[in-house]
């Protein structure tokens, strides 16, 4: 039972951290949870690290269990073209399963990796300002990690929009998962983000060089073919320099209907660091 609440959870980090073509010729961009249509430049390289705690309660089965999720997320983007970007992720889970019988379950292993590709389509530049809509597909590819792994491959696609200027930003993102397990583990995802960012501070210094510090704010919804759905509210805020950005947030659920036997989330946590190459 516990799998596929498990395989539900992980599953959404890991299609959302596409998001990462977001430094390129800007060096702001690119949500927490939100995808972002900015491609790195050509022979462009992005590295993000990310450390993601999850408690999940109201176990709607008799098991009674509580789900603590710490997810290491490794994230490498590389720019193809201009306009092309390939990324793949590698996620390392940590789950320790409570259950109300006071037993406890502990497992460690590496969920399934998507590899995607995310090609800009389209491209409105102005002065001090930028418009992107770009397409994104691929698929996440099995480890057969139990109980991290789908054992399925599963197409990815979906289509992701940007408008930046100088002192704000916003984003959003539609994805859709299909899939391809069988049993309890064959239910499809389509996920919807939104994410704006505002400029709080901004200065150089001989440490940093030159830096911004963002306030964002993201609403992320994700709709589960079995019935279920979620919509969490995900602030956060950012510190972005010309070589890295590190980040920190939550995400807190404002609506939750879970089919049986999956468990609703408490909250997420959210620290994380990029780097440019």
């Amino acid at each position: 039972m516990a799998r596929k609440t498990t395989r539900s959870i992980v599953a959404g980090p890991l299609v959302v951290l596409t998001a990462l073509g977001g430094l390129s010729t800007a060096t702001h961009a690119a949500g927490l949870h939100t995808n972002v249509a900015l491609t790195p430049p050509l022979d462009g390289t992005i590295i993000r690290t990310q450390w993601r705690y999850t408690r999940l309660f109201n176990d709607p089965t008799l098991l009674d269990r509580e789900v603590h999720l710490s997810v290491q997320p490794i994230t490498f983007v590389h720019g193809l073209t201009a306009d092309l970007a390939l990324i793949g992720t590698v996620p390392i889970i940590h789950r320790k399963i409570e259950f109300g019988s006071g037993a406890t379950k502990t497992d460690t292993g590496i969920g399934d990796i998507p590899l995607l590709a995310k090609y800009r389509f389209y491209a409105n530049d102005k002065p001090q300002q930028t418009t992107r809509w770009a397409v994104i597909g691929g698929a996440e590819l099995p480890t057969f990690d139990d109980p991290f792994s789908s054992e399925s491959f599963d197409p990815i696609i979906g289509t992701v929009w940007t408008h930046q200027r100088l002192d704000w930003w916003i984003d959003w993102d539609v994805l859709y998962k299909v899939n391809t397990a069988g049993g309890i583990a064959g239910d499809d995802e389509l996920r919807a983000d939104a994410a704006a960012s505002l400029t709080l501070l901004s200065g150089e210094s001989e440490t940093l060089g030159p830096w911004t510090l963002y306030a964002i704010g993201e609403i992320n919804t994700k709709y589960i073919t079995d019935g279920s759905a979620q919509v969490f509210a995900s602030p956060g805020i950012q510190l972005f320099t010309s070589r890295w950005v590190v980040e920190a947030g939550v995400q807190l659920p404002i609506y939750q209907d879970m089919k049986s036997p999956r468990l609703e989330t408490d909250f997420t946590f959210v620290l994380s660091v990029r780097i440019v190459f």
